[in-house]
């Protein structure tokens, strides 16, 4: 092989490891690689989405709103009389929590008739007989369950949505907590107008008992002091003045007959008027009682005259603002909802059981990845050509190369001509070159006819030795299946066999030479092969291309590739793992065969780089 490009050597390179980062490049080339399984993810998870969905009670949503009043009107257990309270938050959300209760849940129940209700929770195995307290218990249970007051934000309206297997049942509870709310609002307060009217009722009975007694008190003073003649004191007073005038007059001349009567009745008087006195006081004490009670007496009449019309308008706590309605459609299961998140759902499964594969995977997939498994430089990438007609066919290389000159693949086995004519073999380009795999069916053969009809369309005479021999060998890829099969025993008798190589039909320049793969190929017989026979090959041929059997299935590469001035081995890109790539290179080497580096085949041909270079030149 010649040619004006400089010469350049190979060796082997380090590995330095597999890298983990994910770029988009990694991305879209792990989307390309397991599209099918994240495609058969998603249907899994949407099917089973879908038959979990199936399998489902419908569940029937209904929603009712009611308005708190901003302000409301009580009855003050302090002093018994309306007063104003403002609506605050720490109300709003003790009435939420009531909503919640237990106690108000069973209000509900009864109201809505539902301890009773076999249809809302059935009797036997599946609920607790009626009229027990295990039935209150698990009704009480599910009505919780089934309902939820909300707000939103500051607002003073509290959403009750109910759900309920019946569309009807759900409407009935929604409606049915506003309903008993309401309800029980006007029976809280008309119960405590009841319980104020009550005391005051009673109030005003004690007192008018004390009013009365006091009077009672007050007149019999009266009448026993005979504190009703207002004159008696005046009279008092002046029988004492003329009683301590004459006992004077008495005193004066000297005289006592007489005197001790009217002292007598002096200190008689006097006690009348001391005794009238302190029931004047008394009696002040009762009128200032009397009083006294009569106010309470009237305000307490006036409280009871203030909230006992209550009873008649009293005013709810709250206010139904929205009627819950019969829902017609269940609110789960929503089955396009559901399954619409589902398909996302699916894919984000897929994508990281893709991602899992792809960091348990040790396929090779790309040039850089052959290259650090098998430790040798990587030399080309190869496009996979897409088979053609409606029976998906298998191109041939020849008539593939000779219909798209400008393809992808057939610039890049340009390429991987002029990378093989700059590697140095002794000295010189490589003239004969061994291509080989480390399984089957990993496109050595295909290569090899491709590369061998290339270099021929470059205008080098080119000989294809097929030591595959077999029906997917490269002679029968170029079409020369009539070729014979010969013997290295039969060759090495008789060199003419060798000189006179098969030319490939439509081809001028190459020429082919078919072994019988059942053959043994011993050491010596190859050794021999190589001194007697290919020196004239080397000398009527610019390239020779050996094309061999797989190197990890047989022998017989190992041993041809000491004939090799270079050798290169085969990947498919997602078939060959590395560790296979990584053996076969090495069983290569330590049979002393020069590995010049990797070719990866069957490549998308989106992944290779280039800026679309001969896209448009691509098979359809």
């Amino acid at each position: 092989m010649t040619g004006p490009l400089a010469a350049r050597s190979f060796t082997p390179v380090p590995d330095p490891g597999r890298s983990d980062r994910l770029d988009g490049e990694h991305l879209a080339r792990l989307v390309s690689r397991n599209w099918r399984l994240i495609l058969a993810v998603v249907v899994a998870v949407v099917g089973a989405v879908a038959v979990f969905l199936t399998q489902q009670v419908p569940v029937y949503r209904a929603v009712a709103a009611m308005a708190l009043m901003n302000s409301e009107v009580r009855v003050s257990q302090v002093d018994t009389q309306l007063e104003s309270y403002e609506l605050t938050r720490a109300r709003v959300e003790t009435e939420l929590d009531r909503l919640r209760s237990r106690t108000f849940a069973s209000r509900v129940a009864d109201k809505l008739d539902l301890f009773k209700d076999t249809t809302y929770l059935p009797v036997g195995e599946k609920g607790p007989p009626v009229g027990t307290p295990e039935r209150r218990r698990a009704v009480v249970d599910k009505l919780l369950a089934s309902y939820m007051p909300r707000r939103t934000g500051e607002s003073l309206v509290i959403y009750i949505e109910a759900e309920a297997s019946a569309p009807e049942m759900a409407a009935r509870i929604a409606n049915g907590v506003v309903e008993a709310f309401i309800r029980q609002s006007v029976d809280d307060q008309r119960e405590t107008i009841e319980q104020s009217s009550k005391y005051l009722r009673g109030q005003i009975e004690l007192l008018g008992d004390q009013l009365t007694a006091s009077q009672v008190e007050m007149a019999t003073l009266i009448r026993e002091n005979v504190l009703d003649d207002e004159d008696l004191d005046e009279r008092l007073r002046r029988q004492r003045s003329h009683l301590v005038a004459v006992l004077e007059v008495s005193g004066q001349r000297g005289g006592s007959g007489g005197s001790g009567n009217l002292r007598a009745e002096l200190d008689q008087i006097e006690a009348q008027l001391a005794d009238r006195t302190r029931s004047k006081m008394h009696l002040s004490r009762l009128e200032r009682s009397v009083d006294l009670l009569g106010q309470r007496l009237q305000t307490m009449v006036e409280r009871l005259g203030q909230i006992e019309p209550q009873l008649d308008q009293v005013q709810p706590d709250a206010r139904q603002v929205t009627i819950a309605e019969t829902p017609f459609e269940p609110s789960w299961p929503n089955i396009p909802t559901t399954l619409a998140l589902a398909v996302p759902g699916g894919l984000m499964l897929g994508f990281l059981i893709a991602l899992i594969k792809s960091g348990m995977d040790r396929q090779v997939w790309t040039g850089a990845q052959a290259g650090l498994a098998g430790r040798v430089p990587n030399l080309g990438q190869l496009p996979r050509i897409r088979p053609r007609g409606i029976l998906r066919r298998r191109h041939q290389p020849g008539w593939f190369l000779r219909r798209f000159p400008r393809a992808v693949f057939s610039e890049e086995l340009r390429a991987l001509l002029t990378i093989c004519g700059a590697l140095q073999a002794g000295g010189s380009p490589p003239q004969v070159i061994m291509i080989t795999s480390a399984r089957d069916g990993e496109g050595k053969s295909t290569l090899a006819a491709a590369m061998a009809t290339t270099a021929a369309q470059e205008g080098m005479r080119v000989l294809l030795l097929d030591f595959d021999g077999t029906a997917a060998g490269a002679g029968h890829l170029l079409g020369a299946r009539e070729a014979p099969l010969l013997r290295i025993d039969d060759v090495l008798a008789d060199p003419a066999l060798a000189a006179s190589p098969v030319p490939v039909p439509d081809q001028p320049g190459l020429a082919l030479l078919r072994f019988d793969p059942r053959a043994r190929l011993a050491s010596a017989r190859v050794a021999a092969f190589g001194s007697d026979v290919l020196p004239g090959l080397r000398a009527q041929h610019d390239l020779i291309i050996l094309d061999t059997p797989a190197a990890l299935g047989a022998s017989d590469a190992a041993r041809l590739g000491a004939l090799a001035d270079a050798t290169l081995v085969v990947a498919r890109a997602g078939r060959t793992p590395e560790h296979e790539l990584r053996q076969c290179v090495a069983r290569l080497q330590d049979s002393g065969v020069q590995v010049a580096g990797t070719i990866v085949n069957d490549m998308d041909l989106r992944l290779l780089q280039g800026g679309g270079r001969g896209r448009r030149h691509a098979a359809r």
